[in-house]
């Protein structure tokens, strides 16, 4: 049974996320297989959320999850207490409901967003090149990116703000104003740094500038947004001529830190204030840089009031995601029972047609019959006859694997004997 572990924006709080963190999630996600914890393991963890997507025989009692969780708390570094009241348990249908829901755009703090769909594709690949990810995860997780695909192709769930990074930008334009008197740096050149900056050149920022640690990344992608390269040792001095800082970069610990950026802002001209929005994870900005005069800092858990707008614009759009998430999910899950059926069904199939043939030649040899006409025509009148005795029963039993009729499924497994 698929069982997914989450913790996530809608029920914890930012702090709170990046401390359940896994620093090393491909030895996480190892570990949580090779400790026998799950069959399969699919660790999805970013700016706003942690899920550990696994595979497991029996979930009835709720160990399995105790025992993950144990695992959890030891390499977070956090009380196993801690992890109960903010984790939540999904299993089953629910838990590839969120799966296919999570990798459409339906679960994100933006509604509709881009990233995610690319951030659930990474996360089964790198579980595959652990070994983590096996064949139950890896097809789930492909259908659900395919319905994601199919959900942004048939709706317009995309349309406007469409992740946290350009969220940040609306969010900064709404508090800022007009942007385009804004000389704007962006720290980080990955996905999420990308969108900012595109997000910010077509809200007509008056100067982009682009920091990151590898300068030819920042480089390439100040010439995408006809930008201006920082190299990340003037970091400060960058900030200290913005207007609007939005830090994107994964990091370890803070790049911007209170101490410095003071001295920063000394050289800057009086009343001119800064805004900065932090919408890396873990943060980049150190918290007490927010109680420096003259400076504004917002985080992700600021963003909630643009997202509740985009929510309320997209909400048509959504519904109709939704359904399409169902109508594929249904899909799915019809096509994953037939499969576990499918070995049963080949097995009755396969000892109810020896028993058609043995008895097929007894006949024919009590008849002495040897005409190769005679012979096919009763063979295909024993062939048909089999068929249609057992097509009801089959259909029965493909039904009762839809339904997760496991009374009946282990009861015809018992009567034809394909189980010891």
């Amino acid at each position: 049974m698929i069982f997914c572990l989450s913790a996530s924006y809608k029920s914890v709080k930012l702090p709170m996320l990046e401390s359940l963190a896994f620093k090393d999630e491909g030895e996480a996600m190892r570990g949580v297989c090779s400790e026998g914890l799950a069959e399969e393991c699919v660790l999805v963890q970013t700016c706003h959320r942690v899920e550990v997507y696994g595979v497991v025989k029996d979930s009835s009692n709720g160990e399995a999850f105790n025992r993950i969780l144990r695992f959890w708390s030891g390499k977070a570094g956090v009380s196993l207490d801690l992890l109960r009241k903010n984790v939540e348990v999904y299993r089953g249908r629910e838990a590839l409901e969120r799966l296919f829901s999570l990798a459409s755009g339906l679960d994100s703090m933006v509604v509709g967003e881009d990233q995610i769909l690319g951030q659930v594709r990474r996360a089964c690949v790198r579980a595959k090149k652990v070994g983590a990810a096996k064949l139950v995860l890896e097809k789930a997780f492909m259908c659900a990116i395919n319905t994601g695909r199919k959900v942004r192709n048939e709706t317009r769930i995309d349309e406007g703000s469409v992740s946290v990074s350009s969220a940040a930008v609306d969010l900064a334009a709404k508090e800022l104003g007009d942007l385009k008197s804004k000389t704007a740096l962006v720290v980080g050149a990955g996905e999420a740094g990308s969108i900012v900056a595109e997000t910010l050149r077509r809200r007509g920022a008056k100067r982009v500038r682009v920091a990151n640690r590898t300068y030819e990344r920042a480089v390439e992608l100040a010439a995408k947004v006809s930008g201006e390269a920082v190299e990340f040792d003037g970091l400060y001095g960058a900030v200290g001529d913005a207007d609007l800082v939005i830090a994107a970069v994964a990091v370890d610990r803070p790049v911007i830190t209170a101490r410095a950026l003071k001295k920063a802002l000394a050289r800057r001209g009086r009343g001119r204030s800064l805004f900065l929005v932090d919408i890396a994870q873990p943060r980049a900005v150190e918290e007490k840089v927010g109680f420096l005069k003259g400076v504004v800092l917002r985080n992700i858990d600021d963003l909630k009031g643009i997202v509740e707008e985009s929510v309320r614009s997209r909400q048509a759009e959504a519904e109709r995601a939704r359904g399409i998430v169902l109508a594929e999910l249904g899909r799915f899950e019809r096509q994953q029972m037939e499969l576990a059926v499918a070995p049963l069904i080949s097995e009755i199939y396969r000892r109810v047609d020896g028993i058609r043939r043995r008895e097929l030649e007894r006949a024919l040899s009590r008849m002495g019959e040897s005409d190769a006409r005679k012979v096919g025509v009763l063979d295909r009148f024993s062939r048909e006859l089999v068929e249609r005795v057992l097509q009801l029963p089959i259909d029965q039993l493909r039904e009762a694997a839809l339904n997760n009729d496991n009374v009946l499924l282990s009861a015809v497994e018992k009567l034809f004997k394909t189980r010891s």
